[in-house]
């Protein structure tokens, strides 16, 4: 986000992070000689007991912690899912690609230090994404602190010139991207500052040993007058069941798909930050969470993808419940279903869907995708 949009963003995102903020404690630490100052959002009722996930969640050039949360609306999320955001301020609005002294990466590890104390954070489950500059040092943090950070989001950001080269992190690291095909400061097709987001892609998919996505998978245009739409590769089969995951928004603006606040050509026919959690509960340190939570459950549904007809092999056999999330993170579909049970999806329209399936007190998230 550009430092000359600030006054104005301000005025508009004002009442939405009265509401937001309700959670919200301000507080600072002091790293390098520095005190750096951060806002962290907790759901309601939390206790450090629940072991919770934590998210940092970094703004763009010349925008701010209090912007980034009015701006990504990531919180109702975590109230819903019950996990930790930080919003760090960067100084200056900026954050450290390489070249300058501050030490924003000793920053985010001494605050997951602090979280972990005061909050119970779960340290396998420690996620880092951003706008913009704050998705170029999502990068970063990728590359440099793989060792706490568990995977990582990016949003009209791509990494920045050079740092593939020196980028070799001890682990597969999951990374998934979004970027508008139309974007004037994170130009696609690479520009002064940024690589090609493909060539990013690429980048990862080899570093994790991942193997090409099947298909493009097309996103529903679930709101037609927002001049774009949205596309989506899986790049799964990778080292320690990790993902590199790409929505290429086609005709899409520097902005964060399912804001409500308008600096661009902004595609409603998803939310970033939904996405962006659904992608993170499924690592951690150690590698795919989700594998193991399939096992637990003894749940599966398949195929995927699928034309029209979604085959479940529940719990034991027995009654179990089958919730779908579309695309925006509404329930469309929810039945108890039970044994070898055959649901017919084809009156839902192409796209990428999550299958919630509860079993024994535990649910389990598959990804479905319904194609024609």
């Amino acid at each position: 986000m550009l430092l000359r949009q600030r006054a104005w963003f301000l005025a508009l995102a004002f009442g939405t992070a009265t509401h937001m903020a309700s959670q919200t404690v301000v507080d600072s630490i002091l790293h390098d000689g520095l005190f750096r100052t951060y806002r962290l959002y907790a759901p309601p009722g939390f206790s450090p007991a629940e072991s919770p996930a934590l998210v940092f969640n970094l703004h763009g050039l010349g925008s701010d912690a209090e912007q980034q949360e009015a701006y990504s609306r990531m919180n109702f999320i975590a109230e819903d899912e019950r996990f930790l955001i930080c919003y760090l301020n960067g100084v200056n609005n900026s954050w450290n690609l390489g070249l300058g002294q501050v030490d924003d990466i000793g920053t985010i590890s001494a605050l997951i230090d602090r979280f972990v104390l005061t909050h119970g954070v779960d340290e396998q489950r420690v996620y880092a994404c951003g706008m913009s500059q704050g998705g170029y040092f999502s990068f970063v943090l990728g590359c440099q602190l793989a060792d706490r950070v568990a995977a990582i989001a990016t949003v009209s950001s791509s990494m920045a010139q050079g740092l593939s080269a020196a980028c070799d992190p001890p682990r597969p690291v999951p990374v998934f991207m979004i970027n508008g095909t139309a974007d004037p400061i994170v130009p696609y097709t690479g520009g002064i500052q940024n690589i090609a987001v493909d060539d990013a892609i690429t980048h990862w998919v080899t570093h994790n040993a991942c193997s090409t996505p099947s298909a493009i998978t097309p996103f529903p245009d679930n709101v037609p007058t927002d001049g774009c739409t949205a596309t989506r590769a899986d790049f799964s089969g990778c080292d320690s069941g990790t993902e590199v995951d790409l929505i290429a928004v086609i005709g899409g603006g520097h902005t964060w798909p399912g804001a409500t606040i308008p600096i661009g050509v902004t595609c409603q026919d998803f939310d970033a930050s939904h996405e962006i959690w659904l992608f993170f509960e499924r690592f951690t340190l150690s590698g795919a969470a989700g594998i193991g939570q399939a096992e637990e459950s003894h749940a599966t549904i398949g195929p995927v993808p699928a034309d029209g007809i979604l085959t479940l092999r529940t719990c034991h056999g027995r009654a179990t419940r089958l919730t779908l999330i579309d695309p925006l993170g509404r329930n469309c579909y929810t039945q108890r279903v039970s044994g070898g049970a055959v649901v017919d999806v084809s009156r839902f329209a192409p796209g990428r869907y999550t299958a919630e399936l509860e079993c024994n007190g535990v649910v389990a998230r598959h990804p479905v995708i319904i194609a024609r």
